[in-house]
Parts: structure tokens; sequence; C-alpha cells
């Protein structure tokens, strides 16, 4: 009987071409993001340094860096901002207040209690992810027209409704918290409200973070119901005040640079302080998914 040959070995040849193929494919990887993050982060940066432009300049050269700073963009939106700004922290808090509210309420009863029909309620609710939220402005206008409401009341009803979302979040976390922990709290007398504020919520801090900076986003930046809903200037959010930056003169691009500049700065310090718990919230979200 003759011995088995053997195996073959790689050369170092081998090898070495192996080594300067993945070498390249990391060079093209990386090459391939870096553009594609760059593609991402200049507009940003074209509006920041467009905002310390004068508008001459901006529609001279539009790419172009600016020789100067120039902050009279914001001298020139500054006070109107301020009106703006104050609306929408106004309509976002209290709206995602509602919403935070609702949906924990509801994932709990969802999660923790049995009634008739509990499933097919959820299913019902789930619905509202499959309507579009700005097919509903013309019927939404329709009722609050009439209830008699309008401005900035009738924007937080509305956005308060947006809860399916949170809901659908809220009881993926609580139905992932351990039976035998909520029996224990049971045990020791603990409530229904004490279950929910003491138990289950503090584990889902993720969660909420996520429904937190998702509806935050949504309503920060909603632009139809804005435009709809609210007749007085003074009500205007921010989405709606950058439009009137807009005439049949053209469009004031050094002020409307401004006022974009400012208006990012909120979400994206929303975004810094919760960045962890979202994070959290989406890898969890995933792993139960």
């Amino acid at each position: 009987m003759t011995s088995p040959s053997p195996a073959p070995t790689s050369t170092p040849t081998a090898r070495g071409s192996r080594r300067a193929a993945g070498r390249v494919g990391g060079v093209v990887t990386y090459a391939v993001l870096a553009l594609v993050a760059l593609t991402t982060i200049f507009p940003v940066l074209w509006m920041l340094y467009s905002s310390i432009k004068p508008t001459q300049d901006i529609l001279r050269d539009v790419f172009a860096p600016p020789t100067t700073l120039y902050f009279g963009n914001f001298d020139a939106v500054l006070q109107d901002m301020l009106i703006w700004v104050k609306n929408s922290v106004l309509v976002t808090g209290i709206s995602l207040a509602i919403i935070l509210v609702v949906s924990a309420l509801a994932a709990y009863a969802f999660s923790q209690l049995r009634f008739r029909g509990r499933e097919l309620l959820f299913v019902f609710m789930l619905v509202g992810l499959m309507v579009p939220a700005h097919a509903l402005v013309v019927a939404g206008f329709k009722w609050i027209s009439v209830l008699g409401i309008g401005g900035i009341l009738a924007l937080i009803l509305t956005y308060g409704g947006w809860s399916s979302f949170g809901i659908l979040v809220m009881r993926s976390f609580f139905d992932a918290v351990p039976k035998e922990i909520i029996e224990a709290a049971r045990m020791d007398g603990a409530s229904h409200w004490k279950i929910l504020t003491r138990v289950l919520l503090p584990l889902a801090r993720p969660g909420i973070a996520t429904v937190t900076i998702f509806t935050f986003l949504w309503v920060w930046n909603d632009f139809v119901y804005p435009l709809v809903y609210l007749q007085r200037t003074e009500d205007l959010t921010v989405p709606i005040g950058i439009l009137s930056f807009q005439s049949r003169q053209g469009v004031q691009w050094g002020p409307q640079m401004a006022t974009l500049a400012i208006a990012t700065i909120i979400p994206l310090v929303a975004y810094l302080i919760a960045r962890r718990q979202f994070v959290r919230g989406i890898m969890q979200g995933a792993v139960k998914g």
C-alpha cells in the first residue's frame, strides 16, 4: 500500500500574493468609505461656512470657502430665530412627553395585562405605522376646524397621536424583561404603577432613548403640518420660518444658511446627549429581531 501524499502547502509567493491582495482590498474599502463619508459631511460643512459669507459672495462662488468671517447673517435672523426655536421646542417637548406617556402605558397594557382582543387591538394600532402621517393632513385640518382649535395647540394634539412606533418599541423591551423579576415585584406587593415606573421603565431606558430621538427628529423637522395648521406669523416653527427667506425676488442665501446652521444645533445636541442609550436600543432591538 502506498502512503498518502502530504497535503500541499502554500508557497511563500502565494502567501505574499494573498497578503498583497488583502492590502489592496483594504485600501479600496477605506477609499470607498472615505468617499461616502465626504459626500455625507460636505453638505453640512458647506452650510456652516456659507452661513458666515455674505449673500453676494455665495452667489459669486457657491463652493468657495469664506475669505473673511461675516456674522451679519446671524444678526439678521437672531430675533426671528429665537421665536421660531421657542415654538419648535414647545411643540416638540409637549408632543414628545405625550407620546412617551401614552407609549409607556399602552405598551405595559399590551405586554403585561391579559384581556380579550389584546393582539387584535395591537395589530390595529400597528396600522398607524403603515399609513403615512402626511396622508392624513387634510382630514386632520378638517377635524381641527370642526373643533375650533388651531395654531400650536393643533400641532401638539396632532403629534401626540404619533404613538404607534413608541408603543411597538416599548412593548418589545417590556416583553424582554424576565418574568421572574415582575413576579417577584408582585409578590412584594407592588402595584401595576410601581412595576411600570420602578421595574420596567428603568430597564427600558435604551428603548425610551430610541423613541425619544426618532420622535424628536420627526416632530422637529416636520414641514407639512405646520405649513397647513399655522396661520399666524408668531406661531411659526423653524422649518416654516426658513421658508420665509424665499420670495419672488429670490432666495436670501446668507440668512437662510445661518438659520439652517442654528436649526441643526439642537437636534445634534439632543443626539449627542442620548447617543449611548440610542445605540444600545438599536443594538438590543436588532438582537431581539
